[in-house]
């Protein structure tokens, strides 16, 4: 029979890890076990829950692709591209580099703080229908916490915003680390960051609540719902990442640990498929249901979540990737106009892909 309820230690618990990887006395979570695999944190239980559960959506024939399509579109979508990245990295220019890594495992480490903003809540009480034995009956149950501790680690082992640093470290040849690197950044913190990462004055709206969309179910409902739709739509976009990351980081040309560092982009990339997985079921799980509204009424969990969907790719979509493609061309901009070739060296690049435009205040080297 198959298996779909766990305990929160089931879904927390680990594999017999044979080989850990660490860095700078620090150790990364996962693994490799006996048979020289890499497994993810958390991973003895959680991805056969999760195929369990999807499973089930799939023989009752309920729709699994959840905002899917934006992955194809954000593909290959990621500046500066791989040629431009390795032809600064040929030309001495490590600086940009170390901050654009800098900043991603930044944002990986707003992925707990921005999960532990959401309470515990009894999800029944807000569907027709029973939700045992499903993702959204386990996201309060271990699946929320599981992914919070992939992103930023626990107090015994570091998660993905340390593997990204220990891969620039590697890669980049332990580059000098600047308090600036963290500041005037694109993205702002969730509320309740204590980290010293400071979004520029013009983003830090950009993490308020706004009008509830649908006013008549209940407001944590919603905002659950969004959250996860949200998260999923960064989980999405990061596949950019790991792609742009892994190709230029396996260049020896430019690349200090070109088997290290992509092979440990992958291990991040495969936990982060774990995630991918559990939000795509939640949702369609919801999707699948009928919601309760507050006044006892009912209201088609299609509805609700078609619409949120909506509603965060069309705020998150192209204009957020551009606001982070601007940051990183900025940085790029700074340090080359300080290069003894800096003019050569911009024209050079910009003939290799297109770069973003950029305000009247763009320097006038970026012009020519």
């Amino acid at each position: 029979m198959t298996t779909l309820t766990y305990s929160r230690e089931e879904l927390l618990a680990e594999h017999q890890y044979t080989e850990k990887f660490t860095h700078k006395g620090h150790t990364l979570h996962g693994g490799l076990t006996s048979d020289g695999i890499y497994k993810p944190p958390r991973s003895l239980n959680r991805i056969q829950a999760i195929e369990n559960w999807t499973e089930e959506l799939r023989k009752g024939g309920h729709q699994l692709k959840i905002m899917d399509e934006v992955k194809e579109v954000i593909a290959g979508d990621f500046f500066p591209t791989e040629e431009q990245a390795k032809f600064l990295m040929r030309n001495g220019c490590k600086d940009s580099m170390t901050r654009i890594l800098t900043i991603i495992g930044v944002v990986e480490g707003f992925g707990n703080d921005g999960i532990k903003l959401l309470p515990a809540t009894d999800m029944q009480q807000f569907f027709v229908v029973s939700i045992e034995g499903t993702a959204l009956a386990h996201l309060h149950g271990g699946l929320l916490t599981a992914h919070g501790h992939d992103e930023a680690g626990t107090d015994h082992e570091q998660g993905h915003d340390a593997m990204w640093y220990a891969v620039r470290d590697r890669a980049l040849g332990n580059p000098t680390i600047t308090d600036d690197m963290f500041e005037d950044l694109p993205i702002a913190p969730p509320p309740g960051y204590q980290g010293k990462a400071k979004a520029a004055d013009s983003v830090k709206s950009m993490g308020t609540i706004g009008k509830q969309i649908f006013p008549q179910i209940n407001m944590m409902l919603e905002l659950t719902l969004m959250a996860l739709a949200r998260i999923l739509h960064i989980e999405y976009g990061a596949y950019a990442t790991f792609h742009w990351a892994q190709q230029v980081l396996a260049d020896p040309e430019v690349s200090e640990a070109p088997e290290w560092a992509p092979k440990v982009v992958g291990y991040i990339q495969e936990d982060e498929d774990i995630h991918v997985s559990y939000l795509r079921c939640a949702l369609a799980e919801a999707r699948a249901r009928t919601l309760i509204c507050e006044d006892g009424s009912h209201l088609s969990g299609i509805e609700v979540i078609d619409k949120l969907c909506e509603v965060v790719k069309k705020q998150m979509g192209g204009k957020r990737r551009e606001l982070m493609s601007i940051h990183r061309y900025t940085q790029i901009l700074k340090e080359l106009k300080i290069h003894p070739d800096g003019e050569r060296i911009l024209k050079e690049f910009k003939s290799l892909g297109r770069v973003p435009e950029l305000e009247d205040s763009e320097p006038e080297a970026a012009r020519a």
